[in-house]
């Protein structure tokens, strides 16, 4: 099937990054999408930006149409993303997909991920590997049956199995998560079903993602990753410290997401091993899996 993507895009201060980002777009293997990008009150305008307008004006004339939009304030991450979805839901796209400002995707991320939502699932998301550092190949078979695990307590606090999604992978795998990370297609039904961006989070917008994730598997959606679709996180420090006070910021979100989790496992349970089962999924114990990462990785 053809689908129609609107791709959407929040930045501020980054124009590099932006222009390396819409490059990686315009090679995209699947063309079939326009390009919302967001600019959350970046101090000088985008349009002032010559390489930035060149990169524009050819995904234009190429067909992959790009409308800017401004904050007049810096809302932050989560609103923002908020206020795209918004937008991206007038139009007439069969699917969404948010993407961070500082990444490089392979020419096949698109394809790789339309692959996940073919196969049934209502979010794919790929792995975000850190651009300039060691890189480690792992085999999918080592991840399975579950992609960045969670495991809930009665406190709704929750533990992380390591980070599945910032490793590349030796071969190509289709695996469920428990959340995505970074940039991921989905179909606009999330968002039409009611699901929104947390507002209590900071401008900061850390754990932004887990909490999106929540609400997406306790409104009944399927989540999956595939590994073989890379999205290349630069990770840099070019548009600047984006707030003196970040640590205490992610303190703050820290403690949204750990009220929003209790809250949910009060009134619906354990929603994540409701979600294996939803999936006839098995997990292996915590030890298990953190015995296979500590053994099981291979440097290239």
């Amino acid at each position: 099937m053809d689908y129609k993507i609107c791709v959407m895009v929040c930045v501020r201060d980054r124009p590099t990054e932006l222009s390396l980002l819409l490059q990686s777009l315009r090679s995209q293997t699947y063309k079939n999408f326009i390009v919302y990008v967001l600019d959350d009150c970046s101090g000088t305008l985008l349009s002032n930006y010559h390489f930035l307008a060149c990169v524009v004006n050819k995904m234009n004339m190429e067909g992959n149409f790009i409308r800017f939009f401004r904050n007049d304030f810096n809302l932050g991450v989560s609103k923002s993303r908020q206020k795209l979805v918004d937008l991206a839901l007038k139009t007439d796209c069969d699917l969404l997909m948010r993407v961070d400002d500082d990444v490089i995707l392979e020419p096949d991320y698109i394809e790789k991920l339309l692959k996940v939502i073919e196969s049934g699932y209502d979010l794919a998301s790929g792995v975000t590997p850190f651009m300039g550092q060691a890189q480690f190949k792992r085999e999918s078979r080592f991840a399975q049956p579950i992609i960045n695990r969670v495991i809930l307590d009665k406190e709704g606090t929750f533990i992380h199995n390591g980070d599945d999604c910032g490793l590349e992978y030796h071969d190509e795998s289709i695996i469920p998560m428990h959340h995505f990370r970074s940039c991921a297609l989905y179909k606009r039904e999330i968002h039409e079903s009611g699901i929104t961006y947390d507002s209590r989070l900071t401008k900061h917008g850390f754990r932004e993602e887990e909490i999106l994730s929540f609400k997406i598997i306790t409104e009944g959606f399927k989540m999956a990753c595939n590994t073989k679709a890379v999205a290349w996180h630069l990770m840099t420090p070019s548009g600047g410290e984006r707030f003196a006070d970040s640590q205490e910021l992610v303190h703050i979100n820290e403690m949204v997401l750990k009220d929003f989790t209790k809250q949910i496992y009060i009134e619906k349970g354990d929603f994540i091993e409701e979600y294996n089962r939803k999936l006839n999924i098995n997990p292996p114990s915590l030890t298990e899996e953190l015995f296979k990462q500590t053994n099981l990785i291979m440097p290239i």
